[in-house]
Protein backbone atom coordinates (compact mmCIF):
# COMPACT_ATOMS: atom_id res chain seq x y z
CA UNK A 1 0.00 0.00 0.00
CA UNK A 2 1.27 3.53 -1.19
CA UNK A 3 1.76 5.14 2.62
CA UNK A 4 -1.19 7.09 3.83
CA UNK A 5 -2.50 8.14 0.16
CA UNK A 6 -6.24 9.01 -0.03
CA UNK A 7 -8.22 9.64 -3.06
CA UNK A 8 -10.35 12.63 -3.44
CA UNK A 9 -13.59 12.05 -5.72
CA UNK A 10 -15.32 15.14 -6.07
CA UNK A 11 -18.15 16.80 -9.10
CA UNK A 12 -21.62 16.85 -9.25
CA UNK A 13 -24.45 19.62 -9.83
CA UNK A 14 -25.55 22.16 -7.12
CA UNK A 15 -22.38 22.82 -5.42
CA UNK A 16 -18.86 24.72 -5.74
CA UNK A 17 -16.98 21.20 -6.35
CA UNK A 18 -13.58 23.24 -7.53
CA UNK A 19 -13.70 25.17 -4.45
CA UNK A 20 -14.92 22.25 -1.69
CA UNK A 21 -12.17 20.10 -3.82
CA UNK A 22 -9.50 22.50 -2.97
CA UNK A 23 -10.31 23.00 0.58
CA UNK A 24 -10.96 19.00 1.21
CA UNK A 25 -7.44 18.43 -0.53
CA UNK A 26 -6.10 21.41 1.81
CA UNK A 27 -7.43 19.74 5.10
CA UNK A 28 -6.57 15.79 3.94
CA UNK A 29 -2.74 16.98 3.38
CA UNK A 30 -2.69 19.05 6.84
CA UNK A 31 -3.10 15.95 8.78
CA UNK A 32 -0.61 14.04 6.87
CA UNK A 33 -2.13 12.21 4.07
CA UNK A 34 -0.93 11.96 0.37
CA UNK A 35 -4.04 13.35 -1.66
CA UNK A 36 -4.91 12.32 -5.33
CA UNK A 37 -8.21 14.62 -6.46
CA UNK A 38 -10.15 13.60 -9.27
CA UNK A 39 -14.03 14.55 -10.82
CA UNK A 40 -13.87 11.55 -12.56
CA UNK A 41 -15.93 8.41 -11.43
CA UNK A 42 -13.94 6.45 -13.61
CA UNK A 43 -11.06 6.33 -10.78
CA UNK A 44 -13.69 3.95 -9.03
CA UNK A 45 -12.48 0.75 -11.47
CA UNK A 46 -8.68 1.39 -10.49
CA UNK A 47 -9.10 2.20 -6.91
CA UNK A 48 -6.63 -0.91 -4.94
CA UNK A 49 -5.72 -0.73 -1.66
CA UNK A 50 -2.26 -1.50 -2.46
CA UNK A 51 -2.42 2.53 -3.89
CA UNK A 52 -4.78 3.86 -1.19
CA UNK A 53 -5.77 3.73 2.09
CA UNK A 54 -9.68 5.24 1.55
CA UNK A 55 -11.51 7.33 -1.16
CA UNK A 56 -13.00 10.13 -0.13
CA UNK A 57 -16.20 10.77 -1.63
CA UNK A 58 -17.82 14.24 -2.13
CA UNK A 59 -20.26 14.37 -5.05
CA UNK A 60 -23.80 14.66 -5.95
CA UNK A 61 -25.83 12.84 -8.47
CA UNK A 62 -24.97 10.74 -11.61
CA UNK A 63 -24.36 7.05 -11.91
CA UNK A 64 -21.94 4.52 -11.99
CA UNK A 65 -20.79 1.94 -14.13
CA UNK A 66 -20.86 -1.56 -13.16
CA UNK A 67 -16.74 -2.01 -13.11
CA UNK A 68 -17.03 1.71 -11.26
CA UNK A 69 -19.77 0.10 -8.46
CA UNK A 70 -18.31 -3.41 -8.12
CA UNK A 71 -14.51 -2.40 -7.58
CA UNK A 72 -15.15 0.20 -5.07
CA UNK A 73 -17.02 -2.20 -3.39
CA UNK A 74 -14.23 -4.64 -3.65
CA UNK A 75 -12.21 -1.96 -2.45
CA UNK A 76 -14.00 -1.82 1.12
CA UNK A 77 -14.44 -5.27 1.56
CA UNK A 78 -10.62 -6.08 1.86
CA UNK A 79 -9.93 -3.10 4.16
CA UNK A 80 -10.16 -0.13 2.38
CA UNK A 81 -12.14 2.97 3.92
CA UNK A 82 -15.02 4.64 2.50
CA UNK A 83 -15.92 8.39 3.57
CA UNK A 84 -18.58 10.00 2.28
CA UNK A 85 -19.38 13.84 2.49
CA UNK A 86 -22.90 15.71 1.84
CA UNK A 87 -23.93 14.54 -1.39
CA UNK A 88 -22.33 11.54 -1.34
CA UNK A 89 -25.57 9.85 0.03
CA UNK A 90 -27.35 12.19 -3.01
CA UNK A 91 -25.17 10.48 -5.17
CA UNK A 92 -25.09 7.10 -7.62
CA UNK A 93 -28.94 6.43 -5.88
CA UNK A 94 -29.28 4.06 -8.71
CA UNK A 95 -26.46 2.29 -7.62
CA UNK A 96 -27.85 -0.22 -4.44
CA UNK A 97 -24.88 -2.10 -3.90
CA UNK A 98 -23.46 1.52 -3.35
CA UNK A 99 -25.92 3.24 -1.18
CA UNK A 100 -26.14 -0.61 0.64
CA UNK A 101 -22.37 0.41 1.10
CA UNK A 102 -22.80 3.82 2.44
CA UNK A 103 -25.72 2.73 4.54
CA UNK A 104 -28.43 5.50 3.81
CA UNK A 105 -30.18 7.60 0.93
CA UNK A 106 -30.79 11.32 1.11
CA UNK A 107 -34.41 11.88 0.79
CA UNK A 108 -34.55 15.57 1.05
CA UNK A 109 -33.43 18.46 2.96
CA UNK A 110 -34.92 22.41 3.39
CA UNK A 111 -33.03 25.64 3.13
CA UNK A 112 -29.61 26.10 4.95
CA UNK A 113 -30.55 26.92 8.57
CA UNK A 114 -28.57 26.73 11.73
CA UNK A 115 -29.00 23.85 14.09
CA UNK A 116 -27.35 22.10 16.54
CA UNK A 117 -25.15 19.11 16.12
CA UNK A 118 -25.17 17.07 19.55
CA UNK A 119 -23.94 13.51 20.45
CA UNK A 120 -26.36 10.10 19.69
CA UNK A 121 -23.08 7.79 21.18
CA UNK A 122 -20.34 9.43 23.43
CA UNK A 123 -18.38 5.77 23.33
CA UNK A 124 -17.18 5.57 20.46
CA UNK A 125 -13.48 7.04 19.92
CA UNK A 126 -14.66 9.60 17.31
CA UNK A 127 -16.68 11.00 19.83
CA UNK A 128 -14.47 11.05 22.74
CA UNK A 129 -14.53 14.46 24.64
CA UNK A 130 -16.97 16.00 22.23
CA UNK A 131 -18.36 19.17 22.60
CA UNK A 132 -22.16 19.43 20.94
CA UNK A 133 -21.78 22.42 18.26
CA UNK A 134 -24.10 24.87 16.12
CA UNK A 135 -23.40 24.82 12.24
CA UNK A 136 -25.49 26.52 9.51
CA UNK A 137 -25.74 24.13 6.51
CA UNK A 138 -28.48 22.08 4.65
CA UNK A 139 -29.59 19.11 7.07
CA UNK A 140 -30.16 15.97 5.35
CA UNK A 141 -32.81 13.96 5.97
CA UNK A 142 -31.87 10.59 5.65
CA UNK A 143 -33.35 6.98 5.24
CA UNK A 144 -31.11 3.54 6.23
CA UNK A 145 -30.04 1.45 3.43
CA UNK A 146 -28.89 -2.29 4.38
CA UNK A 147 -27.29 -2.80 7.29
CA UNK A 148 -27.84 0.11 9.98
CA UNK A 149 -25.05 2.55 10.52
CA UNK A 150 -23.71 3.17 14.18
CA UNK A 151 -24.73 6.65 14.84
CA UNK A 152 -22.42 8.74 16.35
CA UNK A 153 -23.98 12.55 16.08
CA UNK A 154 -27.18 14.14 14.79
CA UNK A 155 -29.36 16.50 14.76
CA UNK A 156 -33.51 17.80 15.18
CA UNK A 157 -35.58 18.47 12.09
CA UNK A 158 -38.90 18.81 12.53
CA UNK A 159 -39.20 17.01 16.09
CA UNK A 160 -37.09 13.67 14.47
CA UNK A 161 -33.59 13.47 14.89
CA UNK A 162 -31.49 12.96 11.64
CA UNK A 163 -28.32 11.26 11.36
CA UNK A 164 -25.12 13.87 11.16
CA UNK A 165 -22.04 11.49 11.63
CA UNK A 166 -21.80 7.97 11.63
CA UNK A 167 -19.62 4.46 10.86
CA UNK A 168 -19.96 1.01 10.12
CA UNK A 169 -18.09 -2.18 9.72
CA UNK A 170 -18.38 -3.32 6.15
CA UNK A 171 -16.60 -6.65 5.48
CA UNK A 172 -13.16 -5.70 6.29
CA UNK A 173 -13.28 -2.65 5.78
CA UNK A 174 -14.81 0.82 7.10
CA UNK A 175 -17.18 3.29 6.46
CA UNK A 176 -17.80 6.75 7.69
CA UNK A 177 -20.32 9.58 6.34
CA UNK A 178 -20.58 13.38 7.56
CA UNK A 179 -24.02 14.84 6.46
CA UNK A 180 -23.18 19.00 6.68
CA UNK A 181 -20.35 19.98 3.76
CA UNK A 182 -22.87 22.33 1.84
CA UNK A 183 -20.17 24.61 1.26
CA UNK A 184 -16.57 25.25 2.21
CA UNK A 185 -17.96 27.57 4.80
CA UNK A 186 -18.90 24.49 6.82
CA UNK A 187 -15.31 23.24 6.45
CA UNK A 188 -14.15 25.86 8.44
CA UNK A 189 -15.80 25.16 10.95
CA UNK A 190 -14.15 23.71 14.07
CA UNK A 191 -16.86 21.44 15.17
CA UNK A 192 -17.58 19.72 11.41
CA UNK A 193 -13.13 19.74 10.96
CA UNK A 194 -12.67 17.75 14.39
CA UNK A 195 -15.33 14.79 13.16
CA UNK A 196 -14.32 14.85 10.01
CA UNK A 197 -11.03 14.71 10.38
CA UNK A 198 -11.50 12.11 13.52
CA UNK A 199 -13.57 10.14 11.04
CA UNK A 200 -10.76 9.59 8.23
CA UNK A 201 -8.52 8.68 10.95
CA UNK A 202 -10.75 6.18 12.48
CA UNK A 203 -11.54 4.64 9.11
CA UNK A 204 -8.24 4.11 7.94
CA UNK A 205 -7.29 2.57 11.52
CA UNK A 206 -4.74 5.18 12.37
CA UNK A 207 -6.39 6.47 15.56
CA UNK A 208 -6.02 5.22 18.72
CA UNK A 209 -3.27 5.56 20.66
CA UNK A 210 -2.66 4.01 24.19
CA UNK A 211 -2.70 6.48 27.26
CA UNK A 212 0.68 8.75 27.80
CA UNK A 213 2.61 8.65 31.01
CA UNK A 214 3.46 11.67 32.21
CA UNK A 215 5.09 13.90 35.15
CA UNK A 216 5.28 17.32 36.50
CA UNK A 217 8.48 19.26 37.36
CA UNK A 218 7.66 21.63 40.08
CA UNK A 219 5.32 20.82 42.82
CA UNK A 220 5.11 23.85 44.61
CA UNK A 221 3.37 25.23 47.06
CA UNK A 222 2.32 28.29 45.23
CA UNK A 223 -1.10 27.83 43.82
CA UNK A 224 -1.06 23.94 44.68
CA UNK A 225 -0.07 23.73 40.69
CA UNK A 226 1.46 20.91 40.51
CA UNK A 227 -1.53 19.10 41.86
CA UNK A 228 -3.32 20.73 39.69
CA UNK A 229 -1.72 19.56 36.50
CA UNK A 230 -1.46 16.19 37.25
CA UNK A 231 -5.48 15.74 38.56
CA UNK A 232 -6.24 17.66 35.09
CA UNK A 233 -3.84 14.89 33.24
CA UNK A 234 -5.48 12.36 34.70
CA UNK A 235 -8.78 13.29 33.99
CA UNK A 236 -8.19 13.77 30.43
CA UNK A 237 -7.12 10.11 30.01
CA UNK A 238 -3.12 10.37 31.58
CA UNK A 239 -1.50 8.22 33.97
CA UNK A 240 0.78 10.11 35.89
CA UNK A 241 3.98 8.51 36.93
CA UNK A 242 6.30 11.50 38.03
CA UNK A 243 6.88 14.40 39.56
CA UNK A 244 9.74 16.64 40.86
CA UNK A 245 10.83 19.13 43.36
CA UNK A 246 13.95 20.83 44.44
CA UNK A 247 11.89 20.90 47.56
CA UNK A 248 11.93 16.82 49.36
CA UNK A 249 8.87 18.21 51.26
CA UNK A 250 7.01 19.19 48.35
CA UNK A 251 8.21 16.00 46.69
CA UNK A 252 6.92 13.77 49.77
CA UNK A 253 3.41 15.79 49.81
CA UNK A 254 2.99 14.48 45.51
CA UNK A 255 3.70 10.53 46.49
CA UNK A 256 1.18 11.20 49.08
CA UNK A 257 -1.15 13.00 46.51
CA UNK A 258 -0.47 10.79 43.69
CA UNK A 259 0.70 7.32 45.45
CA UNK A 260 2.78 5.07 43.18
CA UNK A 261 4.35 7.53 41.40
CA UNK A 262 7.99 8.16 41.05
CA UNK A 263 9.14 11.18 42.62
CA UNK A 264 12.29 13.30 42.32
CA UNK A 265 14.26 16.43 43.41
CA UNK A 266 16.68 16.76 40.35
CA UNK A 267 14.87 16.89 37.16
CA UNK A 268 17.76 15.66 34.72
CA UNK A 269 17.56 12.11 37.10
CA UNK A 270 14.26 12.33 36.46
CA UNK A 271 14.58 12.44 32.72
CA UNK A 272 16.94 9.62 33.08
CA UNK A 273 15.19 7.45 35.12
CA UNK A 274 11.42 7.97 34.34
CA UNK A 275 9.30 6.24 31.47
CA UNK A 276 6.99 9.46 31.47
CA UNK A 277 6.04 10.64 27.94
CA UNK A 278 5.32 13.95 28.69
CA UNK A 279 6.31 16.30 31.37
CA UNK A 280 4.34 19.83 32.66
CA UNK A 281 7.20 22.18 33.26
CA UNK A 282 5.95 24.60 35.72
CA UNK A 283 8.57 26.73 37.63
CA UNK A 284 9.48 30.46 37.42
CA UNK A 285 9.41 32.20 34.36
CA UNK A 286 13.00 32.24 33.64
CA UNK A 287 13.41 28.59 33.69
CA UNK A 288 11.03 28.16 31.62
CA UNK A 289 13.26 27.46 28.14
CA UNK A 290 16.48 25.69 29.09
CA UNK A 291 14.26 23.11 31.32
CA UNK A 292 11.91 22.85 28.55
CA UNK A 293 14.49 22.15 25.92
CA UNK A 294 16.26 19.61 28.07
CA UNK A 295 13.07 17.85 28.36
CA UNK A 296 12.55 17.97 24.33
CA UNK A 297 16.08 16.63 23.83
CA UNK A 298 15.58 13.55 25.95
CA UNK A 299 13.06 12.42 23.16
CA UNK A 300 9.75 13.71 25.46
CA UNK A 301 6.57 15.97 24.64
CA UNK A 302 6.75 19.29 26.46
CA UNK A 303 4.09 21.70 28.17
CA UNK A 304 5.30 24.46 30.06
CA UNK A 305 3.09 26.82 31.95
CA UNK A 306 2.82 30.32 30.28
CA UNK A 307 4.04 32.71 29.71
CA UNK A 308 6.36 30.63 27.44
CA UNK A 309 9.50 32.34 27.94
CA UNK A 310 10.83 35.47 29.13
CA UNK A 311 12.30 36.77 25.66
CA UNK A 312 12.10 35.70 21.82
CA UNK A 313 15.67 34.22 21.90
CA UNK A 314 14.06 31.54 24.54
CA UNK A 315 11.29 30.57 22.47
CA UNK A 316 12.66 30.43 18.77
CA UNK A 317 15.38 28.40 21.09
CA UNK A 318 11.96 25.96 22.55
CA UNK A 319 10.42 25.70 19.20
CA UNK A 320 13.67 24.59 17.17
CA UNK A 321 14.37 22.11 19.81
CA UNK A 322 11.04 20.44 19.15
CA UNK A 323 11.03 20.71 15.70
CA UNK A 324 14.21 19.13 15.98
CA UNK A 325 13.58 16.13 17.79
CA UNK A 326 9.73 15.74 16.23
CA UNK A 327 7.90 15.99 19.65
CA UNK A 328 5.22 18.24 20.80
CA UNK A 329 5.40 21.40 22.37
CA UNK A 330 2.95 23.25 24.05
CA UNK A 331 2.00 26.10 26.41
CA UNK A 332 -0.88 26.07 29.05
CA UNK A 333 -2.90 28.44 28.64
CA UNK A 334 -5.77 26.81 29.76
CA UNK A 335 -7.60 30.61 30.16
CA UNK A 336 -8.10 30.61 26.62
CA UNK A 337 -11.30 28.22 27.89
CA UNK A 338 -12.71 30.79 30.21
CA UNK A 339 -16.23 31.65 30.07
CA UNK A 340 -16.03 35.06 29.76
CA UNK A 341 -13.85 34.74 26.23
CA UNK A 342 -15.63 31.50 25.05
CA UNK A 343 -18.92 34.23 25.04
CA UNK A 344 -16.76 36.98 23.89
CA UNK A 345 -14.67 34.54 21.24
CA UNK A 346 -18.80 33.54 19.76
CA UNK A 347 -19.78 36.83 19.02
CA UNK A 348 -16.53 38.58 17.42
CA UNK A 349 -15.00 35.89 16.21
CA UNK A 350 -17.50 32.99 15.30
CA UNK A 351 -20.54 34.71 14.66
CA UNK A 352 -18.99 37.95 13.35
CA UNK A 353 -21.60 39.86 15.18
CA UNK A 354 -19.87 43.22 15.13
CA UNK A 355 -17.71 42.62 11.71
CA UNK A 356 -14.60 43.12 11.22
CA UNK A 357 -12.70 44.07 14.23
CA UNK A 358 -10.32 47.29 13.69
CA UNK A 359 -9.85 48.28 17.19
CA UNK A 360 -9.29 46.65 20.91
CA UNK A 361 -8.24 48.25 24.01
CA UNK A 362 -7.60 46.01 26.88
CA UNK A 363 -5.63 45.68 30.27
CA UNK A 364 -5.63 45.60 33.84
CA UNK A 365 -5.44 48.43 36.71
CA UNK A 366 -5.39 48.20 39.71
CA UNK A 367 -3.03 50.03 42.91
CA UNK A 368 -1.42 47.41 44.90
CA UNK A 369 2.29 46.66 45.61
CA UNK A 370 3.68 43.34 43.51
CA UNK A 371 3.72 40.26 44.81
CA UNK A 372 6.24 38.46 46.53
CA UNK A 373 9.44 36.55 44.60
CA UNK A 374 9.21 36.46 40.82
CA UNK A 375 5.86 38.71 40.54
CA UNK A 376 8.63 41.46 42.10
CA UNK A 377 11.46 40.37 39.59
CA UNK A 378 11.82 41.47 36.51
CA UNK A 379 14.44 39.15 35.92
CA UNK A 380 12.28 36.06 36.80
CA UNK A 381 8.97 37.05 35.69
CA UNK A 382 10.12 38.66 32.51
CA UNK A 383 8.38 42.07 34.03
CA UNK A 384 5.11 42.55 35.20
CA UNK A 385 3.49 42.74 32.27
CA UNK A 386 4.10 38.62 31.61
CA UNK A 387 1.83 37.58 34.43
CA UNK A 388 -2.09 38.63 33.87
CA UNK A 389 -0.68 40.19 30.71
CA UNK A 390 0.15 37.11 28.63
CA UNK A 391 -3.29 36.06 29.18
CA UNK A 392 -5.06 39.07 27.90
CA UNK A 393 -2.89 39.66 24.83
CA UNK A 394 -3.06 35.71 23.99
CA UNK A 395 -6.96 36.77 23.90
CA UNK A 396 -6.26 39.70 22.18
CA UNK A 397 -4.55 38.07 19.16
CA UNK A 398 -7.01 35.70 19.09
CA UNK A 399 -9.45 38.04 18.18
CA UNK A 400 -7.66 40.15 16.03
CA UNK A 401 -6.79 39.47 11.97
CA UNK A 402 -3.39 39.15 10.71
CA UNK A 403 -0.07 39.94 11.30
CA UNK A 404 1.38 42.66 13.29
CA UNK A 405 3.18 45.72 11.59
CA UNK A 406 5.09 47.52 14.41
CA UNK A 407 3.82 48.56 18.10
CA UNK A 408 5.31 51.47 20.24
CA UNK A 409 5.70 51.23 24.31
CA UNK A 410 6.51 52.97 27.37
CA UNK A 411 6.66 52.02 31.13
CA UNK A 412 6.42 53.96 34.39
CA UNK A 413 8.54 53.36 37.25
CA UNK A 414 6.89 55.72 40.11
CA UNK A 415 5.42 54.18 43.12
CA UNK A 416 7.03 50.67 43.67
CA UNK A 417 10.59 51.74 44.26
CA UNK A 418 11.76 48.69 45.96
CA UNK A 419 10.87 45.72 43.14
CA UNK A 420 12.80 45.61 40.11
CA UNK A 421 9.24 45.02 37.85
CA UNK A 422 8.00 47.83 36.10
CA UNK A 423 4.96 50.01 38.05
CA UNK A 424 3.50 50.80 34.96
CA UNK A 425 3.06 49.27 30.71
CA UNK A 426 1.23 50.60 27.91
CA UNK A 427 1.65 49.95 24.24
CA UNK A 428 0.08 51.04 20.69
CA UNK A 429 0.16 48.09 18.71
CA UNK A 430 -0.32 48.15 14.73
CA UNK A 431 -1.40 45.58 12.56
CA UNK A 432 -0.46 45.26 8.84
CA UNK A 433 -4.34 45.59 7.98
CA UNK A 434 -4.80 48.78 9.77
CA UNK A 435 -6.26 47.09 12.82
CA UNK A 436 -4.83 48.56 16.16
CA UNK A 437 -4.66 47.39 19.69
CA UNK A 438 -4.37 49.69 23.06
CA UNK A 439 -2.84 47.81 26.01
CA UNK A 440 -2.51 48.55 29.34
CA UNK A 441 -0.80 46.69 32.83
CA UNK A 442 -0.68 48.61 36.03
CA UNK A 443 -0.26 47.99 39.69
CA UNK A 444 -0.46 52.18 39.82
CA UNK A 445 -3.95 52.34 37.60
CA UNK A 446 -6.44 54.15 40.77
CA UNK A 447 -9.27 53.66 38.23
CA UNK A 448 -10.04 51.07 36.32
CA UNK A 449 -10.46 51.23 32.31
CA UNK A 450 -12.86 48.65 30.54
CA UNK A 451 -11.77 44.82 30.36
CA UNK A 452 -12.89 45.04 26.59
CA UNK A 453 -13.44 48.17 24.41
CA UNK A 454 -13.66 46.16 20.61
CA UNK A 455 -15.05 47.97 17.43
CA UNK A 456 -16.00 46.51 14.63
CA UNK A 457 -17.13 47.49 11.59
CA UNK A 458 -21.12 46.51 12.39
CA UNK A 459 -20.86 47.16 16.01
CA UNK A 460 -18.91 47.03 19.23
CA UNK A 461 -18.36 45.32 22.43
CA UNK A 462 -17.79 46.53 25.94
CA UNK A 463 -17.05 44.44 29.57
CA UNK A 464 -16.45 45.51 32.65
CA UNK A 465 -15.46 41.92 33.74
CA UNK A 466 -19.03 41.85 35.45
CA UNK A 467 -20.79 38.54 34.53
CA UNK A 468 -21.52 39.76 30.83
CA UNK A 469 -20.66 41.82 28.24
CA UNK A 470 -22.46 44.85 26.25
CA UNK A 471 -22.79 43.66 22.85
CA UNK A 472 -23.74 46.55 19.92
CA UNK A 473 -25.02 44.96 16.89
CA UNK A 474 -26.30 45.42 13.51
CA UNK A 475 -26.49 42.06 12.67
CA UNK A 476 -30.17 41.02 12.74
CA UNK A 477 -28.68 37.34 13.37
CA UNK A 478 -28.12 38.25 17.05
CA UNK A 479 -30.85 40.51 17.79
CA UNK A 480 -32.50 43.63 16.18
CA UNK A 481 -32.13 45.99 19.13
CA UNK A 482 -28.94 47.39 20.57
CA UNK A 483 -27.52 47.01 23.26
CA UNK A 484 -27.80 43.36 24.16
CA UNK A 485 -26.01 41.73 27.44
CA UNK A 486 -24.82 38.68 27.06
CA UNK A 487 -23.89 36.30 29.34
CA UNK A 488 -20.01 34.52 30.07
CA UNK A 489 -20.03 31.27 29.23
CA UNK A 490 -19.04 28.36 31.82
CA UNK A 491 -15.64 28.25 31.76
CA UNK A 492 -13.86 24.66 30.13
CA UNK A 493 -10.23 25.46 31.38
CA UNK A 494 -10.13 21.22 31.28
CA UNK A 495 -10.22 21.59 27.73
CA UNK A 496 -6.84 22.26 27.42
CA UNK A 497 -5.07 18.83 28.45
CA UNK A 498 -8.49 16.98 26.79
CA UNK A 499 -7.03 18.58 23.43
CA UNK A 500 -3.61 17.43 24.04
CA UNK A 501 -4.61 14.02 24.46
CA UNK A 502 -6.83 14.10 22.14
CA UNK A 503 -3.88 15.70 19.90
CA UNK A 504 -1.35 13.12 20.75
CA UNK A 505 -3.85 9.83 21.00
CA UNK A 506 -6.32 11.01 18.06
CA UNK A 507 -4.17 12.84 15.44
CA UNK A 508 -6.78 16.10 16.54
CA UNK A 509 -5.17 19.87 16.05
CA UNK A 510 -3.54 20.73 18.82
CA UNK A 511 -5.45 24.06 20.52
CA UNK A 512 -2.38 25.89 21.80
CA UNK A 513 1.20 25.37 19.44
CA UNK A 514 4.05 26.67 20.36
CA UNK A 515 4.08 29.23 17.32
CA UNK A 516 0.83 30.86 18.86
CA UNK A 517 2.32 31.43 22.49
CA UNK A 518 5.61 32.23 21.29
CA UNK A 519 3.55 35.02 19.28
CA UNK A 520 2.47 36.35 23.11
CA UNK A 521 5.95 36.41 24.36
CA UNK A 522 7.30 38.20 21.13
CA UNK A 523 5.11 40.99 21.68
CA UNK A 524 5.56 41.11 25.33
CA UNK A 525 8.98 41.32 24.68
CA UNK A 526 9.27 44.07 22.17
CA UNK A 527 7.47 46.02 24.36
CA UNK A 528 10.61 46.06 26.64
CA UNK A 529 12.88 46.80 23.24
CA UNK A 530 10.23 49.92 22.08
CA UNK A 531 10.38 51.26 25.66
CA UNK A 532 13.84 51.37 26.04
CA UNK A 533 14.10 52.56 22.46
CA UNK A 534 11.22 55.51 21.94
CA UNK A 535 10.73 53.98 18.46
CA UNK A 536 8.47 51.82 16.23
CA UNK A 537 9.48 48.17 16.79
CA UNK A 538 9.18 45.07 14.60
CA UNK A 539 7.63 42.02 16.44
CA UNK A 540 9.60 39.20 15.55
CA UNK A 541 8.20 35.83 13.23
CA UNK A 542 5.39 38.34 11.55
CA UNK A 543 6.04 37.81 8.32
Amino acid sequence: MTQRKILLLTGGAYHDFPAIAASLEKMISHDGFIVEASQDCHVLARLSPEDFMAVVICTQGGELAPAEESNLIAFVKSGGALVGLHGAAASWKNNRNYTDLLGTRFIGHGAPVEFLVEARDTTHQIMRHFKPFRITSELYQLETVGSPPRILAQANWLGKMQPVAYVKDYAAGRVFYLSPGHSVDDFSHPGWRQLFSRGLRWAVGMMEKPPLKVGVIGYGGTFNMGLQHLKEMQDAGFIAAAACDVDPARADVAAKDFPGIHTFTDYRQMLQKTDAELFTVILPHNLHAQVSIDVLRSGRHCIVEKPMAINSTQVQAMIAAAKQVGKMLSVYHNRRWDGDFLALEEMVRQRRAIGDVFRIETGSDSFAPPGSWWRSSKEISGGMHFDWGAHIMFWALELMDGPIDWLVATTQKRVWTNVTNEDHMEAYVRFKNGGTLDFEMSAIGRVNKPRWRILGTRGAVLDHWNGSFELHTYDSTVKTESPVRIKYAASEGFRYYQNVADHLRLGDELAITARKAARVVHVLHTMDRAAASGQQEKVPDED
